[in-house]
């Protein structure tokens, strides 16, 4: 029902307009926004009582009176890893369905600059953040996200509370692994990430161990380094030019395959004949190399329609006040691990005899 708009002196607020139309301060805010989660009806009726108030948008009064601004931060480690690309794409779609923008702040896994990207964020009164942490996160940064509307990404740093949300690592490489060793090889080596990468280097590695123990006669080689195209290329000279070198290879980053495949090449090592490899996370130009890398694809959609969710969620649950920060989580943080799939392609085969 609507009630009888009359215009004030004091500048109008969503609250305003919500009132007169007897709907929540959220749905004013989404059908401004034009958000599609709102109805075409309801957004004429909100646009009409605003028009009529005289509302004008001002996030600087917004922030200024202590509330949340329109803004949702996304703190990445690497923009050129295809992963997080495919990420930010996803989560800004996702975060524009309920009337909201993604700003997109780049670590380069510098606990410094993550701290100056929290702060600012935090300056601008975002309504959340969606972090993947740098493993030596300072102490700051850590009472920071934990004291906003936080959804950690792909890793979790433990000094924060805060939902996480994460493909299933462990038996993600626990299933690559797999796949080889039932095609008959025996020496598989591993490639990964290490402590830099926190719970989901730690993870990975334990999907490749479990494994490898579930069968007689397997030969483990891993060797573990910062997730960089340069890092895989040398990485993968170490491990081929062993003496007794793999016949299988599980990469643990698409990042490192880029440098693996490189190698690769220079040695003249054919894939699969010579050496069976399988990748993590699935860009496009997997398919364009050789015969094309099997490898694991992970569900970035479904990773990122979670997290904006989480976020929404804690802050529809502060609606009335509209704080842009938590004084505490309510609910206990949860975690959310999402399934992932093996991509077969011309990679792989049995060992030669």
């Amino acid at each position: 029902m609507k009630k009888n708009v009359q215009r004030s002196n004091s500048p109008v607020t969503i609250k305003d307009i919500a009132s007169v139309l007897s709907v929540s301060n959220a749905t004013v805010s989404r059908a401004l926004a034009d958000s599609p989660l709102i109805s075409d009806r309801t957004k004429n009726r909100v646009r009409t009582v605003a028009a009529e108030l005289g509302y004008v948008p001002d996030n600087i009064a917004r922030m200024m009176r202590g509330e949340a601004s329109n803004l949702v931060g996304f703190i990445l480690p690497d923009v050129q890893n295809h992963f997080y690309s495919a990420m930010a794409k996803m989560l800004a779609e996702n975060v524009s369905t309920i009337g909201l923008q993604l700003v997109l702040a780049i670590s380069e896994g510098d606990p410094e600059r993550e701290l100056r990207h929290v702060r600012e964020l935090r300056r601008a009164r975002a309504q959340g953040i969606i972090v993947t942490p740098v493993a030596d996160m300072l102490p700051e940064t850590a009472d920071l996200l934990s004291g906003m509307r936080t959804v950690q990404l792909v890793r979790s740093h433990p000094l924060v509370t805060a939902d996480l949300v994460t493909a299933q690592d462990a038996r993600a490489i626990s299933v690559s692994t797999q796949y080889l060793l039932e095609l008959g090889h025996r020496k598989i080596a591993y490639l990964g990430g290490g402590a830099e990468i926190l719970d989901s280097g730690t993870n990975r590695l334990a999907g490749y161990r479990r494994a490898m123990s579930q069968v007689e006669g397997g030969v483990c080689m891993e060797v573990l380094t910062a997730p960089y195209p340069e890092n895989g290329y040398s990485a993968a000279r170490q491990i081929l030019e062993h003496a007794t070198p793999p016949s299988g290879l599980v990469i643990g980053s698409s990042q490192l395959a880029v440098g693996v495949l490189r190698a690769i090449r220079e040695m003249n090592i054919r894939v699969p004949q010579d050496l069976s490899v399988i990748s993590y996370d699935d860009p496009d130009w997997l398919q364009l190399c050789g015969p094309g890398i099997s490898t694991i694809a992970l569900p970035i959609a479904e990773m990122a329609h979670q997290a904006v969710n989480l976020i929404d969620a804690r802050y529809q649950a502060k609606t009335d006040r509209l704080e842009f920060a938590v004084d505490s989580l309510g609910p206990a943080a949860k975690h959310f691990s999402f399934p992932v799939s093996l991509v077969e392609r011309g990679s792989c085969m049995p060992p030669a005899i």
